[in-house]
């Protein structure tokens, strides 16, 4: 080709994209419009009165089409149905300018319905087998005395944009995504979104087999009810970052019983428990590409019932936990038989109630405990040891090193259970244990640490004052970066850029 030629090729590509684009229409619904086909719903003057009247009318050309909402609240008796590259514009989830869609108090409901498997026509939403579609600045809602299970169902679809939206009192969730891929899901707000049982909780926000997708900087509350902030399961390649999950009951977020390929947990507010289990050991993710099954790191947990297993493949690391309620665990292991490996590193946990670690049934074998900061609470007679292991033959080649543990002085924390079967199977060295009982051989004891204890929790506040520090230098290599002549012992390491939350969202 000669350069004589790219001018009129690049004029050509113009040519094609400006006629593309004058193919694309937008159409609008306000207030006082009317649903009548003779009217175009081109203009404010020919405007529509619904969505879903709306979403029948607008063309299935392959190009790009929106739909404008003008700020109002627009009662709906039935399902909205949005073709393929299609854009639903409101003016604002709230305020003055909010467009406001809310289901009829008439809308006729099952009684029930086979779990993951909610009627279409029982949300406001609803698509399939679709394409490119975006839904942004609207406020989707029913009424308290007569919730719908849904405000958006979509399944089997992709390239999928929810931005800004306000979704507030639904009987199972808010937007529910079945095997859908490239979903973009940010800056939502989901109030009560999930307040009715259908044999299992659902979730404000309800996935299945999710790829490629990333749910973030959303603001779920849920108080009415038990349903979850974020139920899900089954994902590939999915990010979950900078939410507040603010629930009064349930999971923060469950993922549980399918195999999950490079899932990312980060910079999260989480009230309640993370609930990954996976009953049996589920398949390799690095045979997927992917380094971990689940990766939680930096966020911030204020339930003693921190992470739920068993799952393969998970790497918990600069977290901080601050422990608000009783009788949890910090890492349960809940049956099934699991191989590992359960990597926990580089956190901070304050106020732990009962063990760190704790093992139920099943098997729990490589789980690895590396630098963390863990401050025991005086839990009375809940006091039980800081590694709850169980029956010997259902575990091994747990690693317990480079940890900084203090108990309270008027309450001393066991390591372990101090049976000899048990502990010849934890390997438990170079940790400086305060104010502990049966600490083993091999291990600092009752020596002040020589941390900062001021300024903002996690960091700086735990780190070492200064190179002086009794914990500079007194780990032992766990195949973790490290500065100076060896590991430090706790959540952080002196001399390093310390880890903080940096962004992590809170209420």
């Amino acid at each position: 080709m000669t350069n004589m030629n790219r001018p009129f090729l690049l004029v050509g590509f113009a040519l094609l994209f400006l006629v593309g684009s004058l193919k694309a229409d937008k159409f609008h619904i306000m207030e006082g419009g009317v649903d009548d086909p003779s009217r175009d719903g081109k203009t404010w003057e020919t405007s529509w009165a619904t969505l879903a009247f709306a979403c029948e009318q607008t063309p299935d050309d392959g190009e790009p089409h929106t739909i404008l909402i003008r700020a109002g609240t627009y009662v709906a008796e039935r399902t909205a149905y949005p073709k393929s590259n299609t854009t639903i514009l409101g003016e604002g989830r709230g305020g003055e300018r909010m467009s406001r869609i809310v289901a009829s108090s008439e809308w006729e409901l099952v009684d029930e319905f086979k779990p993951d498997s909610p009627l279409e026509d029982e949300h406001l939403i609803a698509f399939k087998k679709k394409e490119n579609i975006t839904i942004k600045n609207l406020a989707l809602a029913s009424e308290p005395e007569h919730r719908i299970t849904g405000a958006i169902s979509a399944t089997a679809s992709k390239g999928l944009v929810f931005v800004g939206l306000g979704l507030r009192d639904f009987r199972w969730s808010g937007i529910f995504l079945n095997v859908c891929q490239d979903v973009d899901l940010g800056d939502c707000r989901f109030d009560d979104c999930s307040t009715d049982k259908m044999r299992h909780w659902g979730g404000n926000i309800r996935t299945r087999y999710l790829k490629n997708s990333r749910i973030h900087h959303n603001r779920i509350r849920q108080v009415t009810g038990g349903g979850y902030g974020y139920k899900a399961g089954g994902h590939t390649d999915v990010r979950i970052d900078h939410n507040i999950f603010d629930i009064k009951h349930g999971f923060a977020i469950e993922s549980a019983h399918e195999n999950e390929y490079g899932v990312e947990i980060d910079h999260n507010y989480l009230s309640h428990c993370i609930s990954i289990p996976k009953g049996g050991q589920a398949a390799d993710p690095t045979e997927k590409g992917y380094a971990y099954s689940f990766w939680i790191h930096h966020n911030y947990s204020t339930h003693s019932y921190t992470i739920e297993g068993p799952r393969n493949h998970l790497i918990f690391e600069h977290n901080h936990v601050y422990i608000s309620h009783n009788n949890g665990r910090c890492y349960t292991h809940h049956g099934g038989l699991n191989d590992g490996p359960v990597t926990i590193r580089h956190n901070v946990f304050e106020n732990v109630d009962r063990a760190l670690v704790w093992m139920n049934q099943g098997r729990a074998n490589n789980i690895f405990v590396y630098n963390n900061t863990v401050l025991l609470a005086d839990a009375a007679e809940r006091s039980g040891p800081i590694l709850g292991a169980g029956n010997p033959e259902r575990f091994k080649n747990w690693q317990f090193k480079n940890n900084l543990v203090i108990a309270p002085y008027g309450r001393p924390r066991r390591v372990h259970p101090n049976r000899d079967d048990l502990t010849a199977l934890i390997e438990i060295e170079n940790n400086l244990f305060i104010n502990c009982l049966d600490v083993p051989d091999g291990n600092f004891t009752d020596t002040d640490p020589g941390l900062a204890q001021e300024d903002a929790k996690p960091s700086p506040f735990y780190l070492p004052v200064d190179a002086s520090s009794f914990v500079v230098d007194k780990g032992v290599d766990v195949g973790l970066p490290f500065e100076g002549e060896a590991p430090d012992i706790g959540a952080f390491e002196f001399g390093a850029e310390p880890w903080h939350l940096g962004e992590t969202r809170r209420p």
